[in-house]
């Protein structure tokens, strides 16, 4: 074909793919390709690149692949495209790898690749690979190109590192509209919000007018009324095009800081009203535990004409979920179902939590079975959302699958796992995930931070326990109340007391009330209840975690007068005492001799004495021996079916004192009997930076077992010797 007849014949297959493009239509597409292959210009990089938009966007991914391989090998405007269909898809990794294959191949990135690359780092929060292409950027002179400068801003934002962007902003030779826009945010993403609306007032000092992009960025994260009147008022002033997606985000943004009479207020006064606008109304009402008047909202949406849709139900789960509203929850949980939506990823992560904390254990296998068979499974927000669930319910090994078929795991994903072992006692497991978490290159976030330090206070591994408080210090999350309050627990657990009240009172403005019974329970487990009682005396509002650290600090400091004096007091503080406290009680008086007034406690309890509190009246019966009591406190333990070894041996022992030797054995029988056995003891140490677990009876757990108890033959020769 002569020139003109072949750009003809390309113009009208590139027309007739922007069609197949616009109407996602597979069938003629298909018919077209074939016809370009017949045409020989498969390999026409214009062509190439409407091919593999088509392929991207229907889903075929491997044929996109099949287009490029085909394709011309050193145009980067088809490599662009191929980029960006791998994006598009989440193929992040497989983006920038592509990107550094054919820039080794000799294709020469233009400012557009480059972008596509920087931010499919930004998507993965790659600080490391980011900062490669910030650096090879600049050694071909595109690092001041704008739009090469706004995705490295958004790289490093996405990264948590501002003062990067910041850089690269202040060294634009020239800032347009989007360059004020993604700094702006760049502040949003990382919660410095006194600093983007600073930015938007610098913008406009500058001359330049933020567009609507820049309003919906600072709208989308103004949790201040304030600035929310402020960024309304710049709206109003300035004369923006009341547009559906500017006043949704008003109405969304009013709703988040609390105020849903201006929310309302911008509602009423909107020229159109589309079920967005609906759902941002009543989300703001959810959101603020404002139950029956969004299900009042709902109703009025139905009787509107506008169609209710998943993304209405989900908004509220959602709402409902975070404002720990657990029933009300299922209830529009259960309403999305039975009008027969399907739940979407948002609905399914967010009522996880919901049954949850409603201790519904089967409806959270339900679920995951819904999500699988929906192919929603694989949504990483779900998977987090099963991994903390199912470490809630004790079921770790299920928690560790979920976890593993995460293929690209995020903070929240690390997190999740690392809390669900520390809650469950896996400490040396969150340890290690901790550390694995760190060789991927993930940075903790403050939940990491408080999980790992419940897991070093839980083996007493002291050098991890500082290493993370100087990470808390240099990234300034120390004095964020529940990091304190971790680093105030573990430092106790680790016998470190004054560490331990450095940091509480180090933290002046932040202490919460978990702070205080943190330090009232670390002086507790040392005996040290003067100390204890002279935090618990600096809470205003104690509640019941207080009262159960000061009375345990009274049992282990054996003050008995303050530790009644304190029980009295719950009832003139409104604070009902729990089972926990009466076992406490029980503890205290039993430990003091005073055996018939613990019984005499354990007679007017409201509720049923649970076996903690028959095992501390057993326990104070083998310390001052008083049979009696003993025998019929171990018939109630026994009686209950416990499968608890302690006990047995605690009332074994107490015969053996008097010298009931055909009791003891008959004890030891019923332990047979009843299939009770004594569980393996297990201890840790921490060398070379490392924590080793130790179980006793079981040599092959550990690999040098062989070497270490050959060495403890030795010493104990040497010891026999000396003796001699």
């Amino acid at each position: 074909m002569r020139g003109e007849a072949l750009r003809s014949v390309k113009d009208h297959y590139a027309r007739l793919l922007d069609l197949c493009i616009l109407h996602k239509n597979p069938a003629p597409a298909a018919r077209v390709h074939s016809k370009i292959i017949v045409a020989g210009l498969d390999r026409d990089s214009f062509l190439c690149v409407k091919l593999i938009a088509f392929y991207s966007i229907s889903g075929q991914l491997h044929k996109a692949d099949a287009v490029f391989s085909r394709a011309p090998h050193r145009d980067a405007f088809v490599l662009n495209s191929m980029i960006r269909a791998y994006s598009s898809h989440g193929l992040h990794r497989e983006a920038i790898d592509l990107f550094h294959r054919k820039r080794h191949d000799g294709v020469r990135p233009d400012s557009y690749t480059f972008s596509c690359a920087v931010k499919a780092c930004a998507s993965i929060s790659d600080l490391a690979r980011g900062k490669e292409l910030h650096g090879l950027a600049s050694e071909r002179g595109l690092h001041s190109d704008v739009f090469v400068g706004n995705s490295l801003m958004c790289m490093y934002a996405r990264c948590g590192r501002m003062e990067e962007a910041l850089e690269v902003f202040e060294g634009m030779p020239q800032q347009d509209t989007v360059s004020w826009t993604s700094i702006i945010s760049a502040y949003a993403i990382n919660g410095h919000k006194g600093e983007a609306v600073e930015k938007m007032r610098q913008m406009i000092e500058s001359g330049l007018k933020p567009d609507q992009v820049t309003v919906l960025a600072i709208l989308s994260m103004a949790a201040d009324a304030a600035v929310v009147r402020e960024v309304h008022g710049y709206v109003l002033r300035s004369g923006f095009e009341p547009t559906p997606m500017l006043q949704n985000s008003l109405i969304s943004a009013y709703g988040k800081c609390g105020r849903v009479d201006d929310a309302r207020k911008v509602f009423e006064r909107c020229s159109r009203v589309n079920r967005v606008t609906w759902n941002s109304l009543i989300c703001g009402y959810a959101q603020n535990g404002l139950f029956q008047e969004s299900m009042q909202l709902l109703r009025e949406m139905k009787r509107s004409g506008c169609d209710l849709d998943v993304i209405t139900y989900s908004g509220m789960v959602s709402s409902f979920s975070q404002n720990d509203l657990f029933d009300e929850a299922m209830e529009v949980f259960d309403e999305l179902v039975n009008a027969a939506l399907k739940p979407d990823v948002v609905a399914i992560a967010s009522v996880l939590p919901a049954i949850s904390g409603l201790q519904l254990s089967s409806c959270c296998k339900e679920i995951h079975a819904f999500s699988f068979r929906h192919w929603l499974e694989s949504d990483r927000r779900i998977r987090n959302a099963l991994v903390s669930v199912y470490s809630k319910f004790g079921r770790v090994q299920c928690a560790e699958l979920v976890f593993k078929a995460i293929p690209d795991p995020d903070v929240i994903s690390w997190s999740s796992m690392i809390m669900g072992y520390a809650q469950n006692h896996y400490f040396v497991e969150a340890l290690d995930t901790f550390q694995q978490m760190m060789k991927a290159g993930t940075k903790p976030n403050p939940l990491t931070v408080t999980s790992v330090l419940s897991a070093c206070a839980g083996v007493s591994w002291l050098r991890q326990g500082k290493e993370l408080h100087s990470w808390a210090v240099k990234n300034s999350v120390d004095d964020q109340s529940y990091v304190g309050s971790a680093l105030v627990d573990m430092y106790a657990k680790c016998g470190r007391l004054n560490d331990s009240r450095k940091v509480f009172d180090l933290m002046i403005e932040d202490k919460s009330l978990v702070t205080y019974n943190a330090m009232i329970g670390g002086y507790a487990v040392h005996g040290l209840a003067e100390d204890a009682l002279e935090v618990f005396r600096m809470v205003k509002e104690p509640d019941q975690v207080s009262f159960i650290a000061a009375l345990s600090a009274c049992s282990h400091g054996g003050k008995v007068e303050e530790g009644i004096k304190l029980f009295h007091s719950m009832k003139d503080m409104e604070v009902r005492p729990r089972e926990g406290h009466y076992a406490l009680m029980v503890d205290l008086l039993a430990r003091s001799g005073r055996l018939q007034d613990a019984l005499n406690l354990i007679a007017t309890m409201p509720m049923k004495p649970s076996l903690e509190i028959w095992g501390a009246m057993l326990g104070a019966c083998k310390i001052h021996s008083n049979l009696e009591m003993g025998i019929y406190t171990a018939n109630q333990i026994i009686e209950s079916g416990s499968g608890n070894s302690g006990y047995y041996v605690l009332l074994s022992n107490i015969l053996a004192n008097f010298g009931r030797w055909k009791e003891v054995e008959e004890i030891r029988e019923a332990m047979t009997g009843n299939e009770v056995k004594k569980g393996a003891g297990c201890s840790w140490v921490e060398v070379n930076k490392n924590v080793h677990s130790f179980v006793a009876k079981d040599r092959s757990q550990h690999p040098k077992s062989e070497s270490m108890f050959m060495m403890l033959n030795v010493l104990n020769e040497h010891m026999k010797g000396m003796s001699c």
